[in-house]
């Protein structure tokens, strides 16, 4: 019988050649799936929600996260609480493991993301968008 080994993504550091693994085949296509995605500030932890999700829908009225203007774009880093590595901002690229420095391009300037182990993807649970919300 053959083993089905799980594809792994493999990310060459151009500054310290550490390679980066991501258990995904591949970069994920934001748009393909509806898919918002943000970086942390370390660089080192992806928030992945739904286009379609009711709380993100509620700040934002139907535009795709991709095609957001800046202005939007910060009402929604103003809304989303810090994470242990720093705001989730729209200009903050994926990070080498080793070194931080930067593997993969910002939302801002490309629509394929990486998710680092231990990411919140909330595409799946719309009701852990708003856990992720700062309250008032």
């Amino acid at each position: 019988m053959k083993s089905h080994k799980k594809k792994l993504t493999e990310i060459k550091c151009n500054k310290c050649g550490h390679i980066n693994v991501f258990n995904q085949p591949y970069p994920y296509h934001a748009g393909f799936g509806n898919q918002g995605f943000l970086y942390n500030e370390a660089g080192n932890k992806t928030l992945i929600w739904s286009s379609f999700d009711s709380d993100y829908q509620n700040i934002i009225k139907d535009t795709h996260p991709w095609a957001l203007n800046s202005k939007q774009q910060k009402l929604i880093e103003n809304k989303l609480k810090k994470d242990i590595g720093g705001k989730w901002l729209f200009k903050n690229p994926a990070r080498c493991l080793k070194c931080s420095n930067p593997i993969s391009k910002p939302m801002l300037k490309d629509i394929y993301y990486l998710e680092y182990d231990g990411s919140l993807n909330l595409d799946n649970n719309s009701k852990e968008f708003k856990e992720v919300l700062k309250t008032k």
